[in-house]
């Protein structure tokens, strides 16, 4: 496979052929002042219950999302309906000239998200701000999991005097 930006290329015909099985999307370009709740109901009005993750990174300085986020599918081939929905079209909310771009994450899966953020200053922040996790299978697919939090949590006033001593 090629190395650069095509390694983040969404091929829907690879996708619906089984050559493609990454599930984890960014979902770039989004109105800054959209909350991860605002974003939740947007993709909850078709999609609910095909994810299992959805991150919107604030940015804690100016209160507002940073203009992406990363969703995980649970089957690959759930993205090709998300893309359908979401690929190149605007915003429905704050007459944002944005349009959504989607491409695959570096991160990719549920576990390896999880594992990536347990242990981030994230999990002593406001649960507004946390990533959120669902129930991939079962009778409760779709619904609330609670994140589970890494025992090395870094605390974000430890960065802040780091950032004091350079």
């Amino acid at each position: 496979g090629g190395k650069g930006a095509n390694m983040f290329f969404l091929d829907l015909d690879r996708v619906r052929a089984g050559g493609d099985v990454r599930t984890t999307l960014m979902i770039r370009n989004i109105p800054n002042k959209y909350s991860q709740k605002m974003l939740l109901s947007t993709v909850d009005e078709k999609h609910k219950g095909t994810y299992d993750f959805l991150y919107l990174p604030i940015d804690f300085k100016n209160k507002c999302n940073v203009g992406y986020a990363f969703i995980n599918f649970i089957y690959p081939l759930s993205i090709c309906d998300f893309y359908q929905s979401f690929n190149h079209r605007k915003w429905d909310k704050f007459n944002s000239d944005k349009v959504c771009e989607l491409s695959y994450a570096r991160i990719q899966g549920k576990q390896a998200l999880i594992t990536h953020f347990q242990n981030s200053s994230l999990m002593t922040e406001d649960k507004k701000c946390r990533p959120l996790i669902f129930f991939s299978e079962g009778p409760n697919q779709g619904t609330y999991e609670p994140f589970p939090v890494g025992p090395n949590v870094r605390r974000r006033n430890d960065v802040r005097r780091e950032e004091e001593r350079e």
